[in-house]
């Protein structure tokens, strides 16, 4: 019988090359889990844009951006608890501009209640409007996001780059994923219609509260024009509060925030996906802070129903050249006063169709804000005197009647 002796022993790993070893995997591991997890969470907030057509001009996300923000009053689905009107119209609409050079911007908002030439727009049954002359905020109603741009689009000279379409329970869901809004006001604010009931001081409004408070038409004069001057002091709170808490250069504070926006959105079609979303928040996010002018298109009352606002000239259609052209025109008797503006801090208007904007607006020394117990022009208690400026100027431009003036 063969005598088998064992051979000599194999060489074992040592301690620390199994930690190596180990150690390794298990990072691979790890890259491996956070790679599938990042793609499903990209995927998942890609799902969730919605997007419109609207025959927008090509546009580089680098360039001049001109985007509309529409916030609309549709109330179906999950909306109908804010009412029971039929069809859907542009409750709020913002024209966001800003230069290559993202030194500034200027957010123009255009009364709902303007009466204005809506051109022919298809519906979305595929026939054809015709055009009209009537509110501005009907023009949604009649052919979706795409008349709305193609009414601004007519009536500014401006080509539209982006369009964003948020609807109520979408601003609801934002705010709260944001943690709040904080506002500032120094009288209490209580209306029973919408809900709205906050203490004098600083208070951090939920998603319903936020809501309220930017709808509301029962506090103030009642007019369009004092709910736009809220709303554009809401905005500039917000500004503010996301930039200094980090939310855009914070991928784990951002998520939320997208999850939430992506959900509530409609987009143009160069909008849509994730990526190009982000390419837009960060180009905007290099719009300095406090470099937001936040402006109202130049209006008076229509003669024809006080409730309504005409356009003022030659001052809204200075506005629009001045931000088309990056050229401001010399003001005018007709187009300075001419309805409220403010910035997000001292010194926001800093290129000519800026600083045009804001005198075009009414605030070479204040803002042309109502004081408590004004009334605007255009409001449903009085008419105006024809000017289309509001009563008096705010000592504060980045105050309301009731919300605290900037510290």
């Amino acid at each position: 019988m063969e005598d088998v002796r064992p051979g000599p022993p194999r060489p074992g790993w040592s301690r620390r090359r199994k930690v190596v070893v180990w150690t390794s995997a298990a990072l691979v591991l790890v890259l491996v889990v956070l790679t599938v997890a990042g793609w499903l969470v990209w995927r998942h907030l890609n799902d969730n844009i919605r997007t419109a057509d609207a025959s927008l001009s090509p546009s580089s996300l680098s360039g001049t951006q001109d985007i509309l923000l529409v916030g609309s009053d549709n109330r179906a689905g999950s909306d109908a608890k804010y009412g029971t009107a039929q069809g859907a119209r542009s409750d709020t609409t913002i024209l966001l501009h800003t230069p290559t050079d993202r030194r500034e911007a200027v957010a123009v908002s255009i009364p709902r209640d303007s009466m204005v030439q809506i051109p022919d727009c298809t519906r979305s049954d595929g026939t054809v409007a015709a055009a009209s002359f009537g509110m501005f905020n009907s023009a949604f109603d009649t052919g979706g996001i795409s008349c709305t741009v193609k009414t601004v689009e007519a009536l500014t000279g401006i080509r539209i780059t982006h369009f964003i379409v948020l609807d109520f329970t979408g601003f609801v869901k934002v705010v709260d994923a944001l943690g709040g809004v904080r506002v500032c006001v120094t009288q209490p604010l209580s209306d029973t219609d919408s809900g709205l009931d906050i203490p004098a001081g600083t208070s951090t409004l939920n998603g319903e509260q936020a809501l309220a408070f930017v709808r509301v038409r029962h506090i103030g004069n009642g007019s369009d024009l004092d709910r736009i001057t809220r709303q554009q002091y809401f905005l500039g709170e917000l500004e503010s509060q996301v930039r200094a808490a980090g939310v855009l250069t914070n991928p784990l504070k951002m998520y939320d925030t997208m999850d939430a926006a992506t959900k509530a959105i409609v987009t143009d079609r160069g909008l849509g996906s994730i990526s190009r979303l982000l390419a837009l928040v960060d180009t905007l996010n290099q719009v300095p802070n406090g470099k937001t002018t936040y402006v109202t298109v130049p209006s008076d009352p229509y003669p024809l129903d006080p409730n309504r606002v005409v356009w003022s000239e030659p001052g809204a259609a200075q506005l629009w050249d001045s931000l088309r052209t990056g050229v401001a025109p010399e003001p005018t008797a007709a187009s300075v006063g001419a309805g409220p503006a403010m910035d997000t801090g001292p010194g926001a208007a800093t290129t000519p169709a800026a600083a045009f904007a804001r005198e075009a607006a009414g605030a070479g020394t204040g803002t042309g804000i109502a004081e408590p117990g004004g009334a605007a022009a255009g409001s449903a208690t009085d008419p105006g005197s024809g000017s289309g400026a509001l009563t008096s100027p705010s000592p504060s431009p980045s105050s309301t009647p009731y919300t605290c003036p900037a510290k």
